[in-house]
């Protein structure tokens, strides 16, 4: 009997114990999970670096190439520098990773060179299945060719992008054809949806705002669910795109300037930021 009590208190002192480490580790709690209850994270984010700081977990993640201290308490989480006793602590350990750092953007260039080798590779390789998913036109009546433009109602690059695209239309007898591609959220959608149900035209689309009673019809649905079955396998997740007619070349974001040297057109435009667009410039 004194045996059993003497080993039940054994246990009992352990299991304290053994809470009580539990309570000491600042880190046991913390996951990837655990960091996107308190901020939003990407699909390639990871942790590189966990151990305790003090009263803190010190993790160090790796997001898109990047790395991204933290300092995770109990409950919440703190972004920022760390300094004890004016060491800074956040200074050492980035310093301490400098290998892993530059690893990182490695990957990082190596993953973005394939998505955009990939996305290449649909244009050329279905070019044709673009046609159908053209929702829209803007053009010269003496248009001796066209460009694929793939956008977003919500967008304000968009937008920004489409004013200089309309000039450059007449001025290389171009007719640009719209596709519609709400990839920025519910309102982006809503706004394609109303668009095509209600069979804008280019100058209503380019000035539309959010719909007050936003129309829904089958027509848009399947034109836009479509879309983005072509588009977002090749990863293609965002807009304005630019693509030429044979799917030779494509033109990501609202960069003027690299749309006009693939066509050939000399300098005097600019690209928004006070640079010019002549030959050989923005490849």
């Amino acid at each position: 009997m004194k045996m059993k009590c003497i080993a039940a208190l054994v246990f009992l002192v352990l299991l304290t114990a053994a809470a009580y480490a539990g309570e000491k580790d600042a880190c046991s709690h913390v996951t990837l999970e655990w960091i996107g209850t308190h901020v939003p994270l990407s699909k390639s984010a990871k942790i590189v670096l966990k151990r305790e700081q003090g009263e803190f977990c010190e993790v160090v993640m790796a997001i898109d190439g990047n790395l991204a201290p933290v300092y995770a308490g109990k409950t919440s989480l703190v972004a920022g520098r760390l300094f004890e006793q004016g060491r800074p602590v956040t200074l050492e350990t980035m310093k301490s990773l400098s290998d892993v750092a530059e690893q990182e953007r490695q990957n990082a260039r190596e993953k973005q060179a394939m998505a955009v080798e990939k996305r290449k590779m649909l244009f050329k390789t279905r070019i044709n299945e673009l046609e159908p998913l053209v929702s829209m036109s803007f053009g010269p009546g003496s248009a001796q060719g066209f460009i694929y433009v793939i956008t977003d109602p919500n967008c304000s690059h968009c937008k920004d992008l489409l004013s200089k695209l309309e000039e450059m239309a007449f001025e290389a007898k171009l007719t640009l054809k719209m596709i519609i591609y709400p990839v920025l959220g519910p309102k982006s959608r809503e706004m394609a949806a109303h668009a095509l149900c209600k069979d804008y035209t280019y100058a209503t689309y380019k000035e539309m705002e959010k719909p007050e009673n936003p129309a829904t019809c089958d027509k848009a649905d399947q034109l836009i669910r479509k879309t983005e079955d072509l588009l977002r396998p090749a990863g293609v997740s965002f807009v304005p795109l630019v693509v030429a007619s044979d799917g030779t070349w494509i033109v990501e974001g609202n960069d003027i300037c690299k749309v006009r040297t693939h066509l050939g057109l000399p300098s005097g435009d600019t690209d928004g930021t006070g640079k010019g667009c002549g030959p050989g410039e923005n490849q």
